[in-house]
């Protein structure tokens, strides 16, 4: 099928949700032709849809059965998915949004991320080897780069003639970057790395961009950089490829570099910050990789429930799976609009220096990630549900959305980092302007949101909650605290980390409700969904809301309890 002109939610998105008459004269310039050039980018979109949704689609299957080539020490792709992948270089995928001087179509990020959700609708893996291997080298090599770099690098890139990847984790240092332990040194012209990285997606390619620390002696975010590291002659080991269950199509590798001859991206003690603009890119990214998956495991379910019938009714007839189905509905429409609106935030904030934009961009980037990762959990979970027996058989492919999604939680920052990301900016916010949390709040974008109803239920649910977290802070901590005198401890805000997952969880729904409400006051058909979000907001902050006041249920004694054996000497 046509993965572009068959979603009739996509289209309707393409439309009449996305805000063209803002976005073409940033990207194109002001005198630019919007109708011109939007009927232009959809014709693209209906192009790119129909390889999609039959060719990368027709070889997903194939791509997860074959995985990885492990062969004699050598990690490589599998022929499917290099198809998938020329495929994708031949119809300009790889540089749609690169600026066009770097040899990309300079198209917007809000329009390549619809075509990012359709790769992820046919194959998760593709998307993956797409995005890290392809789409992300070749745009931090242009944001950082050289001109010499961009030369030798970019135009392999797009053609899909070279492959990259992009290595932070290592061992002892996932989500903690400040413990990244791989060390540069230089010598002469050149740099030399030596350490070990892990969990590197699409690693096993001609380059990678390694974050490596290159001041001797430096510790935490400081002292951080990029470097381009080429592969060319065993300059750096693809010492394995993982067996996982998810993704199985995607090669995550890991690397190791003994004095690997190379060569500085960007600022020399500037790597935390420019790799910090790529795992924001990859956390939406990983939200359109969701929303994608969500979509294939809904598509099929839906098809089956109108087949398959128990008790003279097609199971869809039966109102828990009704429900089941429009739940399901309701998350991919939510998701949607909170990736797109993000989306279109990127491409505000690239062209222009709107810091509402920024700010609103830095709200929105970690609930995108943790809703299209939880959220889309629950609609696989759901699926496999209506599928019954069969949903664990292979040939229905329910089980391959099942597994590939279960990634999604824990990689580029897992759902509890993007917690505590959301709710420490929330924090900052609120002890900077208490009164937020009297005049509708938690957050401008929130508290502007005028509709009432099951939205304002929630986010007065939310604001309650937060309401007594501070005043608790307060007793604790004194009135200076909550005016902004004086930084918190950690033990000060112990409450608000023990319940962020909670509190982001609420935010998620209530900024997914918000987008579908705004939507549905411009396009009527988006009503009934905004309305089921909007329910569906009320009760997750009423749940939440009941967690938090019951207090730790003794997590703080324990937690103390093991910190008394840790500082105690063993004998």
């Amino acid at each position: 099928m046509n993965y572009f002109n068959e979603n009739p939610d996509l289209v309707l998105t393409f439309d009449k949700v996305v805000d063209w008459q803002r976005v073409v004269p940033l990207v194109c310039g002001p005198e630019a032709n919007v109708a011109d050039t939007v009927a232009t980018w959809r014709e693209l979109l209906s192009v790119a849809g129909e390889y999609i949704g039959t060719e990368i689609a027709g070889r997903a299957k194939q791509v997860d059965e074959i995985g990885v080539i492990r062969d004699g020490g050598r990690v490589a792709t599998s022929e499917p998915m290099n198809e998938n992948l020329r495929g994708l270089a031949d119809l300009g995928f790889v540089g749609l949004a690169l600026p066009e001087a770097h040899g990309g179509s300079g198209l917007p990020i809000v329009l390549n991320s619809l075509g990012v959700a359709m790769i992820a609708r046919a194959c998760a893996a593709t998307m993956v080897e797409f995005g890290i291997g392809y789409a992300e080298p070749a745009a931090m090599i242009v944001r950082f780069g050289t001109e010499e770099q961009k030369r030798r690098w970019v135009p392999g890139v797009l053609r899909g003639a070279t492959k990259g990847a992009v290595a932070m984790t290592e061992p002892q240092a996932g989500s903690d970057v400040g413990n990244v332990q791989t060390s540069a040194r230089q010598e002469g012209d050149h740099w030399c790395l030596v350490g070990r990285k892990q969990f590197i997606s699409a690693g096993n390619g001609d380059f990678v961009i390694v974050l490596a620390r290159s001041q001797a002696g430096s510790s935490g975010l400081d002292g951080l950089s990029l470097f381009i590291v080429p592969r060319e002659g065993d300059n750096y080991v693809v010492e394995r490829a993982e067996h996982k269950f998810p993704i199985r199509g995607s090669t995550t590798c890991s690397l190791v570099f003994e004095s690997s001859r190379a060569e500085l991206l960007g600022e020399a003690g500037g790597g935390w910050k420019e790799i910090l603009t790529f795992m924001n890119e990859s956390r939406i990214a990983i939200g359109l990789q969701g929303l994608g998956i969500a979509e294939a495991a809904h598509e099929k379910a839906a098809r089956y429930a109108a087949m398959r019938k128990q008790m003279g009714l097609p199971i869809r007839e039966h109102p828990m799976v009704a429900e089941m189905l429009l739940d399901m509905e309701t998350t991919i429409a939510g998701l949607r609009a909170i990736a797109t609106e993000a989306s279109t935030l990127q491409d505000v904030v690239t062209h222009s220096k709107d810091e509402s934009a920024t700010r609103q961009l830095r709200e929105l980037t970690p609930l995108v990630k943790w809703y299209g990762s939880e959220e889309v959990v629950r609609v696989c979970r759901s699926a496999l549900q209506i599928f019954g027996g069969y949903g664990v058989v292979t040939e229905y492919e329910i089980e391959r959305h099942m597994r590939d999604v279960l990634i999604l939680p824990i990689y580029e920052g897992t759902s509890q980092i993007q917690s505590l990301m959301a709710v420490r900016d929330l924090m900052r916010v609120i002890l900077r302007h208490p009164a937020s949390l009297l005049r509708g709040g938690p957050t401008p974008m929130l508290g502007r949101a005028r509709f009432g109803g099951d939205f304002a239920a929630a986010r007065g649910t939310l604001v309650g909650s937060l309401r007594g977290l501070i005043a608790g802070m307060a007793r604790r901590g004194g009135l200076a605290l909550v005016r902004g005198r004086r930084q918190p401890t950690e033990d000060e805000i112990r409450p608000f980390m023990l319940h962020a997952e909670r509190i982001t969880e609420t935010l998620a729904h209530l900024h997914v409700a918000r987008s579908l409400l705004e939507q549905a006051a411009r396009v009527p058909e988006r009503r009934a969904v905004a309305d089921r979000a909007a329910r569906r907001a009320r009760i997750v902050a009423k749940r939440n809301a009941e967690a938090i006041a019951s207090g730790d249920g003794g997590v703080f004694a324990r937690v103390d309890e093991w910190a008394r054996e840790r500082a105690t000497p063993s004998r």
